[in-house]
């Protein structure tokens, strides 16, 4: 599996590189694995990989959609993510326990969640959403997440991380710039 990341990151590296400076916003991710001394860089402009995930096909993920196996249940996304969007500040779930820490906040930006695991590997997450993101966010009648729509709601954020990961055995950082 890593080899199989390592070629495909790889491989859209060069694709980027043909395609030349992009006007845009730019995603990218760092992962650093301690035990391997395996470190990968993606830095790709964000129009390239829409491009790309908008032209795959294959089963559970199509032309940029993923299928959510919600078997009966039924869902009305359009108000929940509207909820959410305009509920009030403030911190909403703290839990603190034996296992981690986990505190989710409504900011004046969107949500910030925060993971601090106390196992041996001290785990720990940060994973900001935008509000702008949670606007791109769609689901569709038949429970497709709409990643391409996500993707391009990127475009109108400011450069910033998305998520950090920091634990002994990796580093994870997704940023848009």
């Amino acid at each position: 599996m890593k080899k199989t990341l390592v070629i495909v990151a790889t491989l859209l590296l060069v694709v980027a590189g043909t395609v030349g400076a992009a006007d845009g916003p730019w995603l990218n991710v760092h992962v650093t694995e301690a035990d391997s001394n395996t470190t990968v860089k993606v830095h790709l402009p964000l129009n390239l990989v829409l491009t790309v995930i908008e032209n795959i096909n294959v089963e559970g993920f199509d032309a940029g959609k993923i299928k959510l196996e919600l078997d009966e249940t039924e869902i009305d996304w359009a108000p929940i993510l509207a909820g959410i969007k305009d509920a009030p500040l403030g911190e909403y779930v703290t839990v603190n326990s034996d296992e981690a820490d986990v505190v989710v906040t409504r900011t004046a930006t969107g949500m910030l969640i925060n993971v601090d695991e106390k196992s041996d590997e001290k785990t720990q997450v940060e994973v900001n959403i935008p509000s702008k993101l949670i606007d791109a966010f769609q689901v569709d009648e038949e429970n497709r997440i709409d990643i391409a729509a996500l993707l391009r709601g990127f475009e109108d954020l400011p450069n910033g991380d998305l998520v950090r990961v920091n634990s002994s055995e990796a580093t994870v950082r997704v940023w848009v710039e």
